[in-house]
């Protein structure tokens, strides 16, 4: 019993920090696209398919779409 109650208390505060730190860190989205498109235009093939440390905690949709905007502001030039 005393150990059930210890796991449920450890596995409650660890998603309270979880929550905690995600939710006061937000990744500045402008700063991401920036470091984006300046490794594009450095022309660094080795660099180009690795995320940015400016993009840490960035969600996979918004990594996509701005991924979409570079191609399509190249494309149409």
């Amino acid at each position: 019993m005393r150990t059930r109650t210890a796991i449920t208390a450890v596995l409650l505060a660890l998603a309270a920090t979880t929550a905690a730190c995600s939710s006061s860190d937000k990744p500045d989205l402008a700063a991401c696209k920036a470091a984006m498109e300046k490794q594009y235009k450095d022309g660094n093939k080795s660099e180009q398919n690795k995320r940015p440390d400016a993009c840490d905690g960035v969600d996979t949709k918004t990594m996509d779409q701005y991924t979409q905007e570079l191609f399509d502001d190249q494309t149409t030039k």
